[in-house]
């Protein structure tokens, strides 16, 4: 039953799409089922009441857990071929509210905090948020200003001549002075 809609939702469930998929009312026989299906290998369990077939993808996943959340940073680089590569097996996307690290045999799923004024940039693609590559760029600059490391070096990895400088410079100015004076010390060609 479950591999029939897994198709039309990603292959991620909720505990609640799986109860009404699963056709079982009482509480304990559908989490026996839901158990069952985790130890059978049909359904992964990422995280306390989010499910996903071993097939799923990360970014869908992403968006199950927090719709909100856009993907960003290096995972959205990567797609464009603005850096070479990132983890196969991670995601980043950003939210407001506090950070989270979900992990599970798909992978990690990261989610970073970023600050109200700043969530914007992004667009839906097939239904995930997604950030635009000026806006991935600007989150990369911004997280590794704050302190955050990742996989490449923003500094040298970052094929930057495949931004839109107009798009950055309008992004910027809803951005802190001290991030934007760092911004054009670091990155004088944009």
């Amino acid at each position: 039953m479950v591999d029939t809609w897994a198709k039309e939702l990603n292959g991620v469930f909720a505990l609640s799409d799986l109860k009404v998929l699963l056709r079982q009312q009482p509480e304990a026989t559908l989490y026996r089922t839901v158990k069952d299906m985790v130890r059978q290998g049909s359904l992964i369990k990422v995280k306390r009441g989010i499910y996903a077939t071993p097939d799923a993808a990360l970014p869908v996943i992403s968006a199950k857990i927090a719709p909100e959340a856009y993907i960003s940073t290096g995972t959205v680089l990567a797609t464009k071929a603005l850096i070479g590569s990132v983890p196969a097996r991670k995601v980043q996307a950003v939210k407001i509210g506090r950070p989270r690290l979900y992990q599970c045999t798909l992978g990690i799923i990261e989610h970073l905090s970023i600050d109200p004024r700043l969530y914007f940039g992004f667009i839906s693609v097939d239904g995930i948020l997604t950030a635009t590559p000026e806006k991935a760029f600007l989150d990369v600059c911004y997280f590794y200003y704050k302190g955050k490391r990742f996989s490449f070096d923003p500094a040298t990895d970052i094929a930057v001549q495949g931004f839109d400088p107009g798009v950055i410079s309008e992004f910027l100015k809803k951005y802190d002075p001290r991030f934007v004076a760092f911004f054009r010390k670091a990155w004088r060609s944009l």
